[in-house]
């Protein structure tokens, strides 16, 4: 049993994670009282008013625990959050429950300034029921987020979550196996999150398109290295878990920002499924890469000439159905189905002579 006042939130929180944040706050400086109101802050920005509400109504019910470790470093010259003095106290950094620690410290103020609360709740402040992990590693601490966060119930966004898993295999050594087992996920998931946070991390390191990443790539790089033909396209290379393609590597960069003279053309991960079909075309390729047309419009290119292709087997479908027609339906057939039928014989008729010219060209050519 904790109190309040001793639990810390974690200022460098996974949620607060994102492209170009690599800057983390020192250990010695969490208890400060202005370091604590940003977390806060950041914390309620994402959400917490359904937890709130939840525990003002319902009291405190610690199904399952808010899990701390010990600050690391206790500084005479710390303040903790009220102001005072931290010499003397313990501290607690919070590794799993920000949001319901966050509700508290809320409906505490709340609860300073007048608001009528159930004992059931205010008797929590002075006692916080935690589970203390202090003999966990590091890499014990990323798991218990990860169970919950990753593959558990209250999963964080996919650049969080992917974050993680980059991580523990490249911070920490540890394998896709073990991760996958400790994460509650398959092999081969975390394989393609780990692939798909790599590419990202490098167009973040990119000196030209670095400062555009935003959290909202991720998916769409998790799309990007689960299609064979894209990555082929992009030249990865599965052993140093990066593009090697330059050209084609700018090439999509640019479509994911796009500058003042050009909108960006990819905007989702739906986008990058339609542009596989594209490179396949070089006629909608080339579309893709004018500034002047869209994606729509490359894929329209795609479309067309795949239905063209289809004329032959739905020709033969319309045969046999002519030639299965019986006298009777050809007695009673309408006015619509005349049309259609002479309609047929015309364009039919057409196409057989473009065919016949075509073939009569191309003799005169080798007789030439």
């Amino acid at each position: 049993m904790v109190a309040l006042d001793e639990i810390l939130l974690d200022p460098n929180n996974f949620r607060f994670r994102g492209p170009g944040t690599a800057i983390e706050v020192a250990e010695s400086r969490f208890a400060e009282k202005s370091v604590q109101d940003a977390a806060l802050e950041r914390i309620v920005s994402d959400g917490v008013t359904e937890v709130k509400r939840s525990i003002a109504e319902n009291g405190f019910v610690p199904v399952e625990r808010i899990v701390v470790r010990p600050l690391k470093i206790e500084s005479s010259s710390q303040t903790d959050e009220s102001g005072d003095s931290a010499t003397g106290s313990s501290h607690y950094v919070v590794v799993e429950g920000n949001r319901r620690t966050a509700a508290l410290k809320l409906l505490r103020k709340e609860h300073a300034s007048g608001a009528a609360l159930k004992s059931s709740v205010s008797d929590v402040f002075d006692a916080v029921p935690v589970l203390l992990a202090s003999d966990a590693s590091d890499d014990d601490l990323l798991a218990i987020m990860g169970i919950r966060h990753v593959g558990g119930p209250k999963e964080w966004g996919g650049y969080q979550s992917a974050l993680l898993v980059y991580e523990l295999m490249e911070d920490s050594g540890i394998d896709a196996r073990q991760v996958a087992s400790r994460l509650g996920l398959t092999v081969q998931e975390v394989n393609r999150r780990h692939r798909a946070f790599s590419a990202l991390t490098q167009m973040a390191k990119d000196s030209e398109y670095g400062e555009l990443v935003t959290p909202d790539f991720y998916a769409i790089f998790h799309e990007v290295v689960g299609q064979p033909k894209l990555r082929d396209w992009l030249g990865w290379d599965n052993s140093e878990y990066e593009l090697t393609d330059s050209n084609n590597r700018e090439q999509l960069y640019f479509w994911l920002t796009g500058d003042a003279d050009a909108p960006k053309k990819i905007t989702s991960y739906g986008d990058i499924r339609d542009l596989k079909l594209i490179i396949e075309n070089p006629d909608a390729l080339s579309a893709m890469q004018d500034d002047d047309q869209s994606l729509a419009d490359a894929l329209a290119i795609v479309k067309s000439e795949a239905k063209a292709t289809k004329w032959l087997p739905n020709a033969k479908a319309a045969l046999v159905s002519l030639r299965d027609m019986s006298l009777e339906t050809m007695e009673n057939l309408d006015d619509d189905g005349v049309q259609v039928l002479t309609s047929l014989k015309e364009k039919s008729s057409a196409v057989l002579r473009a065919v016949n010219a075509a073939r009569s060209t191309d003799e005169d050519a080798v007789s030439d």
